[in-house]
C-alpha cells in the first residue's frame, strides 16, 4: 500500500463521542473518562501522548504504508487512557536549541577573557558578564522554538535588544553608584550582543517547522500548493476530515483528528496547523490543545483570511464572544499625505540627478529609430481617473498598429510577449535595467503616480476587470510594487491581482521601504524584464 493512501475511517462519531464518552466502533474498544480532562493532576496531562477524546481504532493512526491485518495483529490492550504506540527507532527528534547556548556561552566567554587582558574590565565584572549574559537570553526566550510565521530578522533583533537594554540600564545606574564598573560591565554586554546576533542571523534559516496539516484533502492540497519554498517549512503529516480519492504524493496521512497529538509526536512536529473548514468544536479545539501541549507541539487555527498581515489583526473578547478583529487599510489619512509628500521630494530630487542619463537615453533612441525618444500612453490612476504616463519609447513608432497580428503569450487581462519583435535592440537594454521607467519620475512628482503602488493598467484592461482587480484603483499605481519585486512579467494574472490586492489592503510606510530595497535587487536580477 502507498504511504499517500489514506486509511478506511471508520463509523461516524455520534454526539456522546464528542464528548469523550465510549465509542462503540473500531477494532479496539477503550473508554475515555470525562473527568480525565477536568484536573491538573489527571492521568492524561502526565500522559506524554495523550489523546483527549479517546481512540476509537489504532490503525488510522498507524502510517498509512503498514498493512492492515498486520496493524491489527500487532495491537496490544490499550488502557482507558488513550495513547497511540510509537516506535522510538522511526520517531524523529526535533533538533535541540543546546548548540546555540554553548555557543552563547563561548562568546561571553571568550569575550570576557579578552577585556580582562585588555584591561577593559575586572576579572569580577567580566565573570559576571559571561554568566549573566546567557541567562539574559534565555529568559528573553532566546532559545524558544522558533514560531510559525516568524522572520528571519527576528532572532537577531532579540539578541541586540536584550543586549542594547542590559547596556543603557548599566549605564543609566553608573553615575548614581559612582563606580566605573558598570560602566565596563555595559560595554563587555553591548560586544556580546553583536557577536551572538551574528550566529543568530545566520541559524535562523538551517532549519525551518516542521508541521501536521489538519482539514479537508481539498484544503490540505491548496495549503500545501500555496506554501511558500522560502520558509523552510517542511510538512511531516495530514490529518483527513475523510478518505481522499486524489493523492497527496508521499505524505503521511491518517483520518480524523483524535490522532493529530500521536501523529505530531511521531513525526516530531513543531506544529499543528488546523485549516479553515475543518468543523471542529469549540471544546474540541480546547482538548487538542491540551493534548498538544503534552508532546511539546504547538497549535495554530486558520482564519481564513487571504493575505491579511498580523499587525492588522487581534483577539477581543467581549461578552463570552472571541472573536478575531481586522482593521481597515489605511487608504487614507496622515500616513497617506507623509507618503505623497516624501515621495514627490524623492522623485523631483532623483529626476533631477538623472537629467543627464534621461538626455543621453533620448539622444540614442534617436538616433536609432526615427520618432519621439518619449513614449506617452493613457493609464488609468486612482479611482479610474485616466492620466498620461510617460517611459522611454522601447519599440518602433508603429507598435500599436504591429500589436493586432501578435498571438498574446499572457493570460488574463495582460498582454505580454517574451520575445517581442517590437523590441529595438536598444529597448532590449532599457527594459532590462529597467531605464524606460526613468520618465515615470515625472507622474510621480505630478501626483499621477507614486513611487510604490500598484501596477498601472492599461483602460483596455480596467474595462475587463471583476471585482476583485478594480480594488487595485483605490489607489495611486507606483513605478514599482510588490508585482516587480516578485517577477514582474513572469507572473500569471492572478498572481499579479493578488499580490496588488495584498500592497493596497496591507500598506504601511515600512512596506513601501522593503518594497524599494528589493526593487533594486528585482532590477540588478533582471527577472521578468521583458
Amino acid at each position: 500500500m502507498n504511504r499517500s493512501e489514506v486509511v478506511p475511517r471508520l463509523a461516524p462519531r455520534s454526539a456522546s463521542d464528542r464528548l469523550g464518552r465510549r465509542s462503540p466502533g473500531g477494532l479496539v474498544g477503550m473508554t475515555q473518562v470525562v473527568n480525565d480532562v477536568v484536573g491538573a493532576d489527571t492521568a492524561l496531562l502526565r500522559t506524554p501522548i495523550p489523546a483527549p477524546r479517546g481512540i476509537r481504532s489504532a490503525a488510522r493512526f498507524a502510517p498509512a504504508d503498514v498493512p492492515l491485518p498486520q496493524l491489527v495483529a500487532s495491537i496490544p490492550t490499550i488502557p482507558s487512557v488513550s495513547t497511540v504506540p510509537v516506535s522510538p527507532a522511526t520517531l524523529v527528534r526535533r533538533p535541540s536549541s543546546g548548540l546555540a547556548l554553548a555557543l552563547d556561552v563561548l562568546i561571553s566567554l571568550a569575550l570576557a577573557a579578552t577585556a580582562v587582558a585588555l584591561g577593559i574590565a575586572s576579572v569580577t565584572v567580566a565573570a559576571v558578564a559571561a554568566a549573566g549574559w546567557p541567562l539574559l537570553l534565555v529568559a528573553t526566550g532566546r532559545y524558544r522554538r522558533p514560531a510559525l510565521g516568524q522572520g528571519r530578522l527576528v532572532r537577531p533583533g532579540l539578541v541586540l535588544r536584550t543586549g542594547g537594554r542590559a547596556a543603557v540600564v548599566a549605564l543609566a545606574v553608573s553615575p548614581m553608584l559612582w563606580t566605573t564598573h558598570l560602566i565596563a560591565f555595559a560595554t563587555l554586554v553591548a560586544a556580546c550582543a553583536v557577536a551572538s546576533a551574528v550566529p543568530a542571523f545566520v541559524g535562523v534559516r538551517r532549519r525551518g517547522l516542521r508541521l501536521v496539516l489538519a482539514g479537508r484533502p481539498r484544503d490540505v492540497r491548496e495549503a500545501l500548493e500555496s506554501m511558500s519554498p522560502g520558509t523552510g517549512h517542511e510538512v511531516v503529516a495530514a490529518c483527513l476530515t475523510r478518505t481522499s480519492k486524489e493523492s497527496l504524493g508521499d505524505l503521511p496521512t491518517y483520518v480524523g483528528f483524535e490522532s493529530s497529538s500521536s501523529v505530531a509526536h511521531h513525526h516530531g512536529a513543531d506544529a499543528l496547523v488546523v485549516l479553515p473548514g475543518a468543523g471542529l468544536e469549540p471544546v474540541e479545539v480546547r482538548r487538542l490543545h491540551w493534548s498538544l501541549a503534552g508532546v511539546g507541539t504547538e497549535l495554530y487555527l486558520g482564519t481564513g483570511l487571504l493575505d491579511v498581515e498580523p499587525q492588522r489583526t487581534r483577539v477581543v473578547s467581549s461578552g463570552g464572544l472571541d472573536v478575531l478583529h481586522v482593521t481597515q487599510p489605511a487608504l487614507d489619512g496622515p500616513r497617506r499625505l507623509v507618503k505623497d509628500v516624501v515621495e514627490r521630494s524623492v522623485a523631483l530630487v532623483a529626476l533631477v540627478v538623472a537629467l543627464p542619463v534621461l538626455a543621453a537615453l533620448c539622444l540614442a533612441i534617436r538616433r536609432e529609430t526615427p520618432g519621439p525618444a518619449i513614449f506617452r500612453q493613457q493609464r488609468i490612476g486612482r479611482d479610474g481617473v485616466p492620466f498620461t504616463m510617460l517611459k522611454l519609447r522601447s519599440m518602433g513608432i508603429e507598435a500599436e498598429e504591429e500589436k493586432s497580428g501578435l498571438s498574446n503569450e499572457g493570460d488574463g487581462v495582460l498582454f505580454k510577449i517574451r520575445l517581442d519583435p517590437r523590441i529595438t535592440p536598444l529597448g532590449q537594454k532599457l527594459r532590462k535595467f529597467s531605464l524606460d521607467e526613468l520618465p515615470q519620475l515625472w507622474n510621480v512628482v505630478r501626483g499621477d503616480m507614486s513611487l510604490v503602488g500598484p501596477r498601472p493598467a492599461l483602460p483596455g484592461e480596467v474595462a475587463r476587470y471583476d471585482v476583485d482587480p478594480r480594488r487595485r484603483l483605490v489607489v495611486k499605481p507606483g513605478v514599482t510594487g510588490l508585482w516587480q519585486v516578485s517577477g514582474r512579467s513572469d507572473l500569471t494574472w492572478a498572481e499579479s491581482v493578488r499580490l496588488d490586492l495584498k500592497y493596497v489592503d496591507n500598506w504601511s510606510l515600512r512596506l513601501d521601504l522593503t518594497i524599494l530595497a528589493r526593487t533594486v535587487q528585482a532590477v540588478l536580477g533582471h527577472r521578468g524584464a521583458y
